[in-house]
């Protein structure tokens, strides 16, 4: 069961890494180009939300794979993707904000998304390590 869970673990670590690399090269070769030539940060924008999809997605996929491989820690895990998914929207107010947000009273309610997010997920993160019996480290992902 152990070395099932480092294995799964370490394919959507892969697959996670190699998604975020593919959103970078596409910013670095598409949409800063395209952003230089209209000179418009709207296109720098919508690419942000976009690329947001597709992280929430791994996130759901990584909850279902830690739930049928550890359902003891299943509450959890529900709370972990619920954080992740707040983080992600924080990211994207705090880089977006100043164009998104008109007013400052809006934007500083996004600034406080973001530090409640970090707060939930270091919050979660500990009560995860405390409750679950493995865990595994930084090398044990990498492989």
């Amino acid at each position: 069961m152990k070395n099932r869970r480092v294995e799964a673990e370490r394919a959507w670590f892969r697959a996670f890494h190699q998604l975020i690399f593919g959103i970078l090269g596409v910013f670095l070769v598409i949409v800063i180009p395209v952003t230089i030539w209209t000179d418009s940060l709207d296109w720098g924008i919508v690419y942000t939300g976009l690329m947001l999809v597709p992280i929430n997605v791994m996130y759901v996929k990584r909850y279902r794979m830690r739930r049928t491989l550890n359902p003891q820690l299943s509450h959890l895990y529900r709370r972990q993707i619920g954080s992740d998914c707040l983080n992600t929207v924080a990211f994207f107010i705090a880089i977006n904000g100043e164009k998104l947000l008109e007013s400052n009273t809006a934007y500083i309610g996004g600034v406080l998304i973001v530090g409640v997010a970090g707060w939930l997920t270091m919050r979660i993160e500990k009560r995860m390590k405390e409750e679950d019996v493995w865990r595994p480290t930084y090398e044990q992902l990498r492989g």
